[in-house]
């Protein structure tokens, strides 16, 4: 009896690794995604990516203010100034991300529970904080996107 099993489980295993990679992990086409399941999909690839380009406006952002060589040739109260300055700026910005990100997820929860635990809420909530990422992603270049 335990052959059986065997000879089934290794059969099984074979016909699996037969089978192409692209039948069984194949990227949804979200213009036409029909299932909650490829929408869900869809909308954490357009959440990936609006966090990617987040977090490199918020990295360009804190960039601005950072020290770099040309603060050297300022004379040493000047010098002493900007440091202050861009330190405070850092701190604001590292503020203002962090109550930014409370906010979406707040807003966000409360779009998905609009659907009541229906099938619908974890996609709703992933292409609402989407589209708050663009948001903020557009408001950082705009106001501190300009890398000295």
């Amino acid at each position: 009896m335990r052959k059986h099993h065997f000879f089934w489980a290794t059969l099984i295993v074979a016909l699996c690794n037969m089978l192409p990679l692209t039948a069984i992990a194949q990227e949804p086409d979200c213009g036409k995604a029909a299932t909650t399941a490829e929408q869900y999909q869809c909308a954490n690839n357009e959440l990936s990516t609006a966090e990617r380009n987040l977090e490199s406006a918020f990295a360009d952002a804190l960039q601005r203010y950072t020290p770099n060589a040309d603060d050297n040739d300022l004379p040493q109260p000047q010098r002493d100034q900007h440091a202050q300055y861009e330190k405070k700026m850092r701190q604001d910005l590292d503020l203002s991300q962090k109550i930014w990100l409370q906010y979406q997820s707040a807003a966000c929860a409360a779009v998905s529970d609009m659907y009541e635990s229906g099938t619908m809420g974890p996609t709703s909530a992933a292409l609402c904080k989407a589209q708050l990422a663009k948001q903020r992603t557009e408001f950082l270049q705009n106001n501190f996107g300009q890398v000295r």
